[in-house]
C-alpha cells in the first residue's frame, strides 16, 4: 500500500514539474508576472508553457480581415467594404433568419417521417432562400469589387469564398457582426 501511494506521489510531482510555471494556471508570486497570477496563460507571451521557448498562441483572424489581406485591400478600401458588408448582413439578416426556421422544419419533416412532397416543398423553400442570400452576397460583392484597383481584381474569385463565409453566421445573434472585423471569439 506504502509502495502505490509513493508511486502515485511520484507521477503526480512528475506531471506537476512537467507542466512548467505558465500553464493554465498562471504564475504566483514572484515570478515574471509582477503579481498574484493571472488565470488563463499566467500573463506571459501566449499562454502556453513557461518562458523556455514555447511558441505563442496564434489568434485565428476575423473573417474580414482574411477577406481584405487576400484582396489586399487599403486603408480606404477596407473602410468602404466593411461598410458594404455590414449594410449587406443587416440587409440579409431577416433571410437568414428563414433559413434557419427552414432548416428546423427539413429537420422536423424528415425525423416526424413527413411525405416527400412534403419534404420537397420545404426544401424548395430553403433553396429559394438561399438563393435570395447568394444574391445579396453577390451585390455586395460587386460593390466591392468597383473599389479594386485593376492589380487586386485577380484575388477577387477567391476572396468571394471568404466573403460567402462570413454571412454564414445565424441573423440573430452573437457571430452575426463578424463582418466588421471583431476579434477575440476565435
Amino acid at each position: 500500500m506504502f509502495t502505490r501511494l509513493l508511486l502515485t506521489a511520484m507521477m503526480a510531482a512528475t506531471l506537476a514539474f512537467a507542466q512548467g510555471g505558465g500553464g493554465m494556471g498562471g504564475g504566483g508570486m514572484g515570478d515574471d508576472t509582477g503579481g498574484m497570477g493571472g488565470g488563463m496563460g499566467g500573463g506571459r507571451a501566449g499562454g502556453m508553457g513557461d518562458d523556455t521557448g514555447a511558441m505563442p498562441r496564434m489568434q485565428r483572424q476575423a473573417p474580414f480581415d482574411t477577406f481584405a489581406d487576400r484582396l489586399k485591400l487599403n486603408k480606404d478600401q477596407k473602410a468602404e467594404a466593411q461598410t458594404v458588408l455590414m449594410d449587406a448582413m443587416k440587409e440579409s439578416a431577416p433571410l437568414r433568419q428563414q433559413l434557419m426556421q427552414s432548416r428546423v422544419e427539413i429537420v422536423k419533416a424528415m425525423l416526424g417521417g413527413a411525405s416527400a412532397d412534403d419534404l420537397k416543398k420545404t426544401m424548395d423553400t430553403y433553396a429559394t432562400v438561399a438563393a435570395q442570400v447568394t444574391g445579396v452576397e453577390t451585390k455586395a460583392f460587386a460593390k466591392v469589387c468597383a473599389t479594386l484597383k485593376p492589380n487586386q481584381q485577380g484575388k477577387a474569385a477567391s476572396a468571394f469564398e471568404l466573403m460567402a463565409g462570413m454571412f454564414d453566421f445565424p441573423a440573430g445573434g452573437g457571430a452575426g457582426g463578424r463582418a466588421g472585423g471583431r476579434r477575440g471569439r476565435d
